[in-house]
């Protein structure tokens, strides 16, 4: 019985995440941006970029932006799972970091464009199931709380309410994949399990979203909770 691609993708991603914090809480600054991240969580995650031949019907697409299935005609592609930056259809906006394709639920279109001055002709793609992970890098805020001087009471600081704002626009982008994972690395380890839970938890859908937790102290995921 073949296992499921999402079984696959969410067991693969744990072993890199292992890995990874091993490394980084090694020597953090191994990370300057958010892209070293996903370079390097693209390259351990290369066991899941194999070549594989997809059978799709062939379509074009018309001036009205219509996918037209041609009649009687399947084509073999070979292409991968494992993608950087691409959502569900081309140019779509909402994209991932690195997807990961449910391959039996791809489509692709090659319209041509004939012209005296510039024959062309363009590649587009389309799926209906697949994971997507996306990733913050911290390295701004250095404080989660201030302390007002009159009343004693703690707040958040400005640093924090943005980081927070950037995560949860995140979230809302994902919550499109049927798996996705948010890979939070924070320099400055401003959350403990508690923190994140009580900040994003009700923000995750059960079942489906994971958000893993990476700093120089720890490092853990949660998960949405059923209402």
């Amino acid at each position: 019985m073949r296992r499921s691609w999402s079984s696959t993708f969410l067991e693969s991603f744990d072993h890199v995440f292992h890995d990874i914090k091993v490394e980084y809480q090694e020597a953090p600054f191994r990370y300057l941006s958010k892209w070293d991240i996903v370079s390097d969580l693209h390259s351990k995650l290369g066991d899941l970029s194999h070549l594989e031949e997809v059978e799709t019907g062939r379509f074009t697409i018309g001036k009205d932006g219509r996918w037209r299935q041609k009649r009687s005609r399947t084509d073999t592609i070979s292409t991968t799972p494992l993608h950087l930056g691409i959502g569900f259809e081309k140019d779509e906006r909402q994209k991932a970091d690195i997807s990961f394709i449910d391959l039996r639920s791809m489509q692709f279109a090659v319209t041509a464009r004939f012209g005296k001055k510039r024959p062309t002709s363009a590649a587009s793609w389309r799926f209906s199931s697949g994971a997507g992970i996306s990733v913050l890098l911290n390295l701004d805020v250095q404080y989660a709380k201030r302390k007002n001087t009159q009343t004693g009471r703690f707040s958040k600081t400005d640093g924090l309410k943005e980081l927070e704002k950037e995560v949860l626009k995140e979230l809302a982008n994902l919550r499109m994949w049927d798996k996705s994972i948010l890979l939070l690395v924070d320099n400055h380890s401003l959350y403990t399990r508690n923190d994140l839970e009580a900040a994003f938890s009700k923000k995750l859908k059960p079942y489906t979203m994971k958000m893993y937790y990476l700093s120089p102290r720890s490092g853990f995921f949660i998960s949405g909770k059923r209402e």
